[in-house]
C-alpha cells in the first residue's frame, strides 16, 4: 500500500513498474448488468494504459457495505466504488436530484444529465469536491415498474395494497394510499409467494431475471414514475490526479463510453426479461398520462425535496431547475426506448 497524503491512504498497490492495481467496491453480482457495465470500463482502460491499470473488483458488499461506499473512497479502503443514490443522501446530497420521479422516462437522458450536472452546477459537484471523490460515469438502472399478483389500471388501483419499494418511490405511494413495505430485493420472490406483499416496485425490467421475478409476475405495470434511480462511479480524487497524465487521459477516454456500454448490458438483461415474460404470459401496461400528471401534483415531491435541502443550505431549487433544462435539452435529441416500452411494444 501507498500513502498518497499524510491524511489518507488509498487501496491502490503501485507496484516497482509503476502499474497500478485499482481495487473496485460494489453491491451488485459479478454477473449484474451494472457489473458488467464496470468491468467493459475496467477493461477498455488496462487496453489503454498497456497494462499499466488494472481494476479488482469487490462484488456483493465483499468489502464495504453499500452505504459507506464513499467513505470507503475517501479513506483508502477503496479505489473506485459504486455508489447507489439510494445511499447517497448524507455524503453527495445533490446526486439524490436524480431520484425524483415524474422527471424522465428516458435512462439516457437521466445519465447524461447526471455527467452534466457534474460539469455544469456548482452546488451538484461541490459535493463530489467535499467528499474528495471525482464521478467517473453513471451506471443505468430503467424505469420504475410496478410487479403485482392482479392488474392495476390506474394510480388509484394500487390503494390498499402493500408494495415493496424504497427512496422517494416509497412516497409516491403514499400520496395514492398505497402501503410502501421496505425490503431487499432478494426477498421479494418469497414474500409474494407467502403473501406478505401484494407487490414490488423500486426495480427496472433488467433487474427481474437475477430476483426470480421475470417468471413469477403476472402483472407488470409501468406506473408513470419514470427513471427513479441510479448509481454511479468515482474514484478518489487524490488518487487519480497522482497518476501519470496518460493514465488519467485513459481512464477519462474509457469513462466516455460508459453510458453507452451501461444502456447495451441493460439492454440484454432486459431482453432476458421480456422472454421469460413472454413465456409466462405476463401482462405488460402503461398508466394513462393524465392519471400519472395528477399523481405528480398530488404527491409533489420535488417541492418537499427542494424544501428539505434548502433547510440545509443548498441551493436545491437551481439544481433542480438545471436538471429539469438538461432533460428538456437532451430529450429533444434522444430517441432512446426504455427496454419496458420495447418489450411491450413487441421490439425485443
Amino acid at each position: 500500500m501507498v500513502a498518497l497524503s499524510a491524511s489518507a491512504l488509498t487501496a491502490c498497490a503501485v507496484a516497482q513498474d509503476g502499474e497500478y492495481v485499482l481495487h473496485y467496491t460494489t453491491y451488485s453480482s459479478q454477473t449484474s448488468d451494472q457489473s458488467l457495465t464496470a468491468q467493459r470500463w475496467a477493461q477498455e482502460v488496462e487496453e489503454l494504459t498497456d497494462g499499466g491499470v488494472r481494476v479488482q473488483f469487490h462484488y456483493s458488499q465483499s468489502l464495504v457495505g453499500a452505504d459507506e461506499s464513499v467513505q470507503a473512497t475517501l479513506d483508502g479502503r477503496a479505489d473506485l466504488a459504486q455508489v447507489g443514490s439510494i445511499y447517497a443522501a448524507s455524503d453527495l446530497s445533490m446526486f439524490t436530484v436524480i431520484e425524483l420521479p415524474f422527471e424522465t422516462n428516458n435512462p439516457e437522458v437521466q445519465m447524461t444529465a447526471i455527467e452534466r450536472l457534474y460539469n455544469e452546477n456548482d452546488t451538484y459537484r461541490d459535493d463530489f469536491d467535499r467528499q474528495g471523490v471525482r464521478l467517473l460515469f453513471p451506471l443505468p438502472l430503467g424505469i420504475n415498474l410496478v410487479g403485482l399478483k392482479q392488474p392495476a389500471a390506474r394510480p388509484q388501483d394500487l390503494a390498499g395494497l402493500s408494495i415493496r419499494s424504497g427512496g422517494l418511490t416509497s412516497e409516491a405511494l403514499l400520496a395514492v394510499g398505497a402501503n410502501p413495505v421496505a425490503m431487499t430485493a432478494t426477498d421479494i420472490y418469497e414474500s409474494m409467494e407467502r403473501g406478505v406483499v401484494d407487490g414490488y416496485t423500486a426495480l427496472a425490467i433488467a433487474n427481474l431475471p437475477t430476483f426470480g421475478l421475470s417468471t413469477t409476475t403476472p402483472y407488470l405495470i409501468d406506473p408513470g414514475i419514470g427513471t427513479y434511480s441510479s448509481s454511479i462511479v468515482v474514484i478518489n480524487a487524490e488518487l487519480l490526479a497522482s497518476m501519470p497524465q496518460e493514465y488519467q487521459d485513459a481512464i477519462a477516454e474509457a469513462s466516455a463510453n460508459g453510458i453507452g456500454y451501461g444502456l447495451e448490458e441493460m439492454g440484454a438483461a432486459a431482453q432476458t426479461a421480456c422472454t421469460e415474460l413472454r413465456e409466462t404470459n405476463a401482462q405488460l401496461s402503461t398508466m394513462p398520462a393524465p392519471d400519472v400528471e395528477a399523481w405528480k401534483e398530488r404527491a409533489d415531491i420535488a417541492q418537499g425535496w427542494v424544501d428539505r435541502y434548502a433547510e440545509r443550505g443548498y441551493d436545491a431549487q437551481g439544481v433542480l431547475d438545471d436538471y429539469r433544462r438538461i432533460i428538456a435539452e437532451e430529450s429533444s435529441t434522444s430517441d432512446y426506448a426504455d427496454p419496458f416500452i420495447a418489450c411491450l411494444e413487441g421490439k425485443i
